[in-house]
């Protein structure tokens, strides 16, 4: 185990500082600008796209499974980090897809229930933005064979609506959010359970079981940095270290750019790899 100055949970190095990361925003977008989905409300904004972005054009594998495909911002992006990769995307339900490539091979339906007989699970990498339990996700990664991934929705404890990475090696538990409007997530556990019959929303207690099995199964765990640490988090209170324990961000609190409110959309995105 790990630590960073802010007790950062971390495992491994990644390969990479943060000032390389930095000197890669500028390139980073001239991409996003290129974008073909314009408003990506719902889907990963600047920080979280800038993350995937980043790891992936430095990792370069040579498949990546996208679950979670919505708008399908994502795969614009990772076809342009890894334009020689294949990538098979998922989703239960492709209706709100804005952006569909001839490239990519599309599969409806959950992680859970795909045969990736045909790839190499080595020189793979799982992209997770579904919203699921991402202890049962490992689980099933394993059972697969693959043993790399980037989960976007590493919500810290009493936030978010899934069982994430955070929570798991805080020995958190989860407790599902069960106010508020029904919004796209709730559709997709809807489906989830109905057509699939995968309970995608179930209380967890707080436990160190899952703190030790996952982190004795970890060789890397990694959280990339955010652009810059406003004073309140995207939920309107203080970030402090002691609730939100963050990385020193890429850049000074004096950021100035024309992505810095989608900045605000930081939710501990994170690379991991097991042993």
């Amino acid at each position: 185990m790990e630590t960073t100055d802010t007790d950062v949970f971390a495992i491994g190095e990644p390969g990479w500082n943060v000032t390389e990361i930095s000197t890669q925003w500028e390139q980073f977008k001239t991409v996003y600008r290129q974008a073909p989905v314009l408003d990506n409300a719902g889907g990963m904004k600047a920080p979280h796209a800038f993350a995937s972005w980043f790891m992936l054009k430095r990792l370069q594998p040579r498949t990546i499974i996208e679950s979670g495909v919505w708008k399908g911002q994502g795969t614009w992006l990772f076809e342009q980090a890894c334009p020689d990769a294949r990538i098979i995307s998922l989703d239960v339900n492709f209706s709100n897809l804005e952006y569909r490539s001839p490239h990519v091979d599309y599969v409806q339906s959950d992680f859970s229930l795909v045969d990736f007989s045909d790839v190499d699970k080595r020189s793979a990498i799982c992209f997770f933005d579904d919203h699921q339990d991402q202890f049962q996700r490992l689980l099933q990664m394993r059972w697969k064979g693959f043993t790399t991934a980037i989960f976007e929705d590493n919500y810290p404890p009493s936030r978010g609506d899934c069982y994430s990475m955070r929570k798991i090696i805080g020995g958190h538990g989860f407790e599902p959010e069960r106010t508020g409007p029904k919004g796209w997530r709730s559709r997709v556990r809807t489906v989830l359970e109905q057509r699939l019959r995968i309970e995608a929303g179930g209380t967890v207690p707080s436990n160190n079981t899952h703190r030790n099995e996952v982190t004795n199964a970890l060789d890397l765990y990694y959280e990339f940095p955010p652009l810059f640490k406003a004073d309140i988090t995207r939920w309107g209170d203080e970030w402090d270290d002691t609730r939100y324990p963050t990385k020193p961000p890429i850049f000074g609190s004096d950021f100035t750019d024309d992505l810095r409110s989608e900045a605000l959309h930081y939710t501990w995105i994170c690379l991991v790899r097991l042993k």
